[in-house]
């Protein structure tokens, strides 16, 4: 049975993050982590994904462009979305071609010159939002499969397929939980006007003021952050510089993803604010290090690896079955509740 990324991970007690970046010889991870990767790599027997772009199976299908960007540094999502793909891929006799897009390609909706390869028989696109780059691969005439959409998608509808997890039922969970400790001060981050805005920040947001709306409460516009929040979180001191700003916290923050929310806990802590004691922070995504850092982060878990799973079972249908029409399949998700909310979790 074929190695995976995910297996390497185990093997070595890395993120998979982490080992998808030493097998592309990023120069974020050190030569002794790649090493170690790699030499774990070659005991499994897994092949670089970067060596089957070069080298394909004699008997294969063709290949699956997966299509992602390279900011995406940050991202565990990606990555273990990857994972379920390359399963069933190679379960059906596919190879992977791997592309990740520049922050210029992703403006001008420049694609891989790989993409008209005959050899490509469709697209999984992940983590692409902007609509230049949309517009482009709509021309296309092959199988398209995004994980997560645009924010604005109803150019999508009937051109392509859109596999999404569940993003409004559990936040409107963990938001009544809270307010049913007595918490009623809310705010929201998370980009929701960058280029790349994904469908699921957008639909967490709604989902924070439709809990709200309900309660007869306002969401905290002067704490939330919503404008390039993707850039702030990459940032600490200017995080730190915009959280010194704001007068009166909030009892609860709710945020996009995992990663903003981790980013937030640092900054409050480096100003004094004891979580979750002074305020509530909830994530979303259930990356690996949600229950690394201190205190460990109350998140929504999604099923990352079955939805690259799904993209990779429906591209292989539309390949086979041109005909078969589009579709958006929407998966559950799971409330975790850890140490950054004060909630009786026995209740």
């Amino acid at each position: 049975m074929k190695c995976t990324i995910q297996d390497i991970a185990r093997e070595t007690e890395l993120s998979r993050n982490t080992v998808s970046k030493a097998l592309r010889d990023s120069p974020e991870v050190s030569k002794k982590t790649k090493n170690k990767v790699i030499a774990k790599a070659n005991e499994l027997g897994y092949f670089d994904i970067s060596k089957i772009n070069q080298k394909q199976n004699n008997n294969s299908n063709g290949s699956i462009l997966f299509l992602t960007t390279n900011h995406a540094k940050n991202s565990e999502f990606w990555t273990t979305v990857l994972s379920g793909i390359e399963d069933v891929l190679y379960q059906n006799n596919y190879q992977i071609t791997m592309s990740l897009m520049t922050v210029n390609d992703l403006i001008h909706g420049n694609l891989p010159t790989t993409i008209h390869n005959s050899d490509i028989k469709g697209v999984i696109v992940v983590e692409i939002c902007y609509q230049a780059v949309w517009r482009s691969l709509l021309k296309l005439n092959k199988p398209i499969i995004t994980v997560d959409a645009p924010k604005d998608y109803s150019n999508l509808i009937g051109k392509c397929d859109i596999v999404m997890m569940e993003n409004k039922i559990n936040i409107i969970s963990i938001c009544q939980k809270l307010f049913e400790t007595g918490l009623r001060d809310f705010a929201f981050i998370g980009d929701l006007y960058s280029e790349n805005t994904g469908l699921g920040f957008l639909e967490r947001y709604q989902a924070v003021k439709q809990f709200l709306k309900t309660n007869e409460l306002k969401l905290n516009q002067t704490a939330s952050i919503t404008h390039n929040s993707n850039n702030l979180f990459e940032n600490f001191e200017i995080l730190k510089q915009q959280l010194s700003k704001i007068k009166k916290m909030p009892d609860v923050f709710i945020c996009g993803n995992d990663w903003a929310a981790i980013q937030l806990i640092y900054g409050l802590q480096s100003l004094d604010y004891q979580i979750p004691k002074d305020i509530n922070i909830v994530g979303f995504d259930n990356i690996s290090l949600s229950e690394k850092i201190q205190p460990t982060l109350s998140t929504i878990d999604t099923p990352k690896e079955y939805l690259g799973i799904v993209a990779a079972r429906r591209i292989i249908e539309k390949i086979n079955k041109p005909e078969t029409p589009c579709g958006i399949m929407t998966f559950s998700t799971k409330l975790i509740l850890r140490e950054t909310t004060d909630i009786n979790v026995n209740k």
